[in-house]
């Protein structure tokens, strides 16, 4: 029980008024019966001999030459008097204090008792507590503190479920198809020509490519994916790996381009990390580009002595609501059509992380029916 913060508190409120009534009485005490005698000495003046005069050492000088009166019983029951009343006074406010101390501790623990019980609920993974803000001193900002702590931890429990239930259904897709078509040729109900074999050989490479993303996200999530950065000139990167798609590009009828300006700066990079940013860049543009479409590659200048690529399609565009959230894990614009375009939801995450990891940023602008254009910046040599 003496470890309680309530209990510590109430002791310290009884120990600063004992020790604040305990003064004052001593000195109120001292105080009267010294003015008490003062008085009593000018009272009776004259009535003893004239050569006795006051030898008091309580006075203090201030009686004068007077006679010394000695107090009388009635006196001293009054001193006797005041002094008790004193001490019941004391007496009345250390039960008050104590009184007082209790109520005041109960009233700072209260909401550290409710701090408590609900950060007990949240280790048990109930992590809708909140508690109330009853106050704006330092108590509330804590409240205030736990209960925005409280909202990111309900926010990062739910995107981790919903996490593991993407992976578990991108990863059974594949594994799906595998499955099918290989019982299907294990009981003989169809033979393994090359169309269907080609089709498994598909599904393992997006099984493989899913797995390796995820791990690499993890790791640069922990900043632990290592970066082989060099000097690389962006006005060659760029148009070789626009040229490495332009047969993608026109089996499905988009035109797609590089405009890089004279005089780019080279940039320090990863080259096979931007690489990847770049390729899931064009895919998510590829993905959602009509026929006839275009996919515009851009770079510029920054202010800051880096350079902004950008990335910008002639699709359907994002609606407003959707764009905070497009660099999310597993997050779908357009769920009912997303298995459909090709895509696994980490493709723009990875994107985020790797530039981020370069020290850079990436953002996007779109509107529904004007397209997107994506852009992040990297760090000049």
């Amino acid at each position: 029980m003496m470890h309680s913060l309530s209990i510590k508190l109430s002791l310290l409120f009884v120990g600063i008024a004992l020790v604040s009534v305990g003064v004052i009485a001593l000195w109120v005490d001292n105080s009267v019966q010294n003015e008490f005698r003062c008085y009593c000495q000018r009272s009776y003046e004259g009535q003893a001999p004239p050569d006795s005069v006051c030898t008091d050492p309580t006075c203090d000088g201030r009686c004068g030459e007077m006679p010394f009166y000695y107090i009388g019983e009635a006196e001293q029951a009054f001193l006797n008097a005041v002094r008790n009343s004193l001490w019941l006074a004391a007496l009345v406010t250390v039960v008050i204090a104590v009184g007082l101390g209790f109520l005041f501790s109960r009233l700072i623990t209260g909401p550290m008792r409710r701090l408590t019980l609900s950060a007990r609920k949240i280790a048990t993974g109930d992590f809708s507590q909140r508690v109330p803000k009853s106050t704006d001193d330092e108590v509330g900002e804590v409240s205030a503190a736990f209960n925005t702590m409280a909202e990111q931890l309900e926010k990062k429990e739910k995107g981790r479920r919903q996490l593991l239930a993407d992976i578990a259904h991108e990863l059974r897709n594949p594994l799906s198809i595998i499955q099918g078509n290989l019982e299907a040729w294990l009981d003989g109900v169809i033979a393994p020509a090359p169309k269907q074999i080609a089709s498994v050989y598909d599904e393992t490479v997006l099984l493989s490519r899913l797995i390796t993303d995820l791990r690499d996200i993890s790791l640069a999530e922990a900043g632990q994916l290592k970066l082989y950065r060099k000097v690389t000139d962006l006005s060659e990167f760029i148009p070789a790996e626009v040229a490495g798609v332009q047969s993608r590009c026109q089996e499905k009828q988009i035109s797609i381009s590089a405009e890089l300006p004279a005089g780019l700066p080279s940039v320090f990079i990863d080259s096979d990390r931007i690489r990847q940013v770049l390729h899931n860049l064009i895919d998510n543009a590829l993905r959602y580009t009509p026929a006839a479409g275009t996919i515009k590659i851009g770079a510029n200048h920054t202010a800051t002595d880096g350079v902004t690529v950008s990335v910008a399609d002639s699709g359907r565009g994002i609606d407003a609501e959707d764009l905070p959230h497009v660099f999310d894990h597993f997050y779908k614009v357009d769920r009912s059509r997303h298995r459909g375009h090709g895509g696994a939801g980490i493709g723009l995450a990875m994107v985020k992380q790797l530039v981020e990891l370069h020290g850079g940023k990436v953002w996007v602008e779109s509107k529904r029916g004007k397209g997107s254009t994506f852009y992040f910046t990297l760090p000049a040599a």
